[in-house]
């Protein structure tokens, strides 16, 4: 059996050796600073020669001279480096205007609606498919959470009546 182990041996010894030889992984900014390289491994394989004749393509390079100028759109899918951002891009609201006027509604009333809106929103639309399961359990927790001093029987007739004066 000693016999059978031994190529193993000498395999796993020689993949050992060629990683030892490896060196260093650490890669100094001085050592990057003057190529540009791609990261998408497509960028590095020819493309596929068509069928039935042989193709004489050349694969694109990877490399470039000088760095890309920061005005040219980079292709699809390519990694880019980091950009600071001068002023955050203006935000649409994921809300509908009768979604809005919904939590507006709710927010008038003493409830804090902040980060419970998806919540509230669908709670809004089950009360106008008439489910009024999801809407005691959306009030027993704003109860619990503090999120507004009325009562339990209060704030689901609240909620009933936002619901369909905004959503029904």
């Amino acid at each position: 059996m000693a016999r059978t182990r031994a190529p193993y041996a000498a395999a796993l010894a020689l993949a050992a050796a060629t990683l030892t030889a490896c060196g260093s992984s650490t890669v100094e900014s001085s050592e990057v600073a003057g190529t540009t390289a791609s990261a998408s491994p497509s960028a590095e394989t020819p493309a596929p020669a068509s069928t039935g004749a042989s193709s004489s393509t050349a694969p694109s390079s990877s490399t470039s001279s000088s760095p890309r100028s920061s005005a040219a759109p980079a292709p699809a899918g390519a990694d880019q480096p980091a950009q600071e951002v001068d002023s955050v891009p203006e935000q649409a609201s994921a809300y509908t205007p009768e979604e809005q006027a919904y939590l507006e509604a709710l927010r008038n009333n003493g409830i804090n609606v902040d980060g419970v809106e998806d919540q509230l929103t669908g709670t809004g639309f089950s009360v106008c498919e008439g489910n009024t399961i999801t809407r005691d359990a959306v009030s027993g927790q704003l109860v619990e959470q503090r999120r507004t001093d009325q009562a339990f029987d209060a704030l689901n007739k609240l909620i009933d009546d936002s619901a369909h004066e905004h959503l029904c």
